[in-house]
């Protein structure tokens, strides 16, 4: 391992959890950073590496035994030798148990400084030297996408134009007034545009008219989303339109009303890869990310009938839902990210609540969208 001249030299133990070790880094911007890894955390290892070297960090690792004590003693007094005339720190937040007494033996020897990332309480615990024990508060802020990153998914697309979302602010607002004052209608609206990715364009949808219909027309007709026809017909010009009646209005609501919070950043329709090896990566789509205080919070949006049955299912397909929900949950939001799940229509199935609770995914659903604002900041700050 060759080791370059530098000032301050910051050493961070991988492991599954890269988040406290990339706001360490990017709290302290050392000029080089040693990553502590092993075997087991190669590929872990390597995210972060890659997230650190396009912010232009000189970036190095050495490998440890994660399970014997001694060779990690020895491995970082080597280091500490390396680095004996620079201003040397270590974050202890990840690692094995092992590991994170090691390096602190290691460190304390040496009377080197060592930190804790809260990530929690967003703040920094220098733990030594005790004299200088303090908490520093997380100043840096985390992007959507490099929190991607260091969990293995890389963002390729998202909505950058929101002018659309706001030139339809009425109508989606007017959308989620339905679903609270009259529900049927989004059910039937959501029937008659089963398969829209197939249809032909302009399309012609029908609806039994009533005021609620002639309202939702009217908002649609002046946002030129659709043109008027009739009392009960409009016409859809194109496939963006039909998806956007569809369900894609109940994301907007949402974002939205997310971004009304305000958070750090909020992002809508992400798309991207898992960095998993092979010719076709799986890919995946977040409906809205919010970031707020280092931490990442994923909001699935649906506007389907929750209590709709598939593949025998005494649960319907709200189950399915939490089940997909959380396991995205746990594979890109780390330790402290949070799930929720937002229905357009109530979930009334007493098992699929209970299941959520179990998860620690929230729900909000029905008549509760209408304050939407109000449990996202609850949420997020619980």
């Amino acid at each position: 391992m060759t080791y370059k001249s530098t000032k301050n030299v910051h050493v961070c133990l991988v492991s599954d959890q890269p988040i406290p070790n990339l706001t360490s880094v990017l709290q302290f911007t050392p000029d080089t950073v040693v990553l502590l890894t092993t075997p087991e955390m190669k590929q872990k290892a390597k995210r972060l590496e890659n997230v650190l070297k396009e912010k232009n960090f000189n970036v190095e690792q050495l490998q440890i035994s994660a399970y014997e004590i001694n060779n990690v003693v020895e491995e970082c007094e080597k280091l500490l030798n390396q680095y004996k005339d620079h201003n040397i720190s270590l974050n202890i937040t990840g690692g094995t148990k092992i590991g994170t007494l090691g390096t602190f033996l290691a460190f304390y020897t040496m009377n080197k400084s060592i930190f804790y990332v809260n990530t929690y309480d967003n703040e920094i615990l220098q733990l030594f030297p005790e004299d200088k024990q303090s908490k520093k508060p997380i100043k840096i802020k985390i992007s959507i996408k490099d929190y991607l990153a260091v969990h293995g998914f890389k963002m390729q697309k998202y909505v950058k134009d929101e002018s659309n979302i706001y030139k339809r602010k009425e109508a989606t607002e007017y959308l989620a007034h339905l679903t609270v004052h009259a529900e049927n209608i989004i059910g039937k609206i959501n029937y008659k545009l089963q398969g829209y990715e197939n249809f032909g364009y302009p399309f012609k949808l029908n609806l039994d008219p009533n005021e609620n219909i002639h309202k939702l027309f009217d908002f649609l007709n002046k946002a030129n989303l659709a043109r008027l026809i009739n009392k009960k017909t409009i016409e859809i010009p194109d496939y963006e339109t039909a998806r956007y009646l569809a369900g894609i209005w109940f994301e907007e609501y949402v974002y939205m009303r997310a971004k009304s919070i305000p958070p750090d950043e909020a992002k809508i329709n992400v798309e991207g890869t898992w960095d998993i090896p092979g010719k076709y990566p799986p890919r995946n789509e977040f409906d809205i990310l919010v970031s707020k205080g280092n931490r990442l919070f994923y909001i699935s949006c649906k506007t389907t009938n929750p209590e709709r049955k598939i593949d025998d299912s005494e649960e319907g397909v709200a189950k399915e839902y939490l089940f997909e929900l959380d396991s995205i949950k746990d594979t890109a939001l780390g330790l402290f990210g949070k799930g929720m799940l937002a229905s357009a229509r109530e979930i009334k199935n007493d098992y699929v609540r209970k299941r959520a609770e179990l998860l620690k995914i929230e729900l909000v659903d029905g008549k509760r969208i209408i304050n939407m604002k109000e449990a996202l900041r609850q949420w997020i700050n619980k």
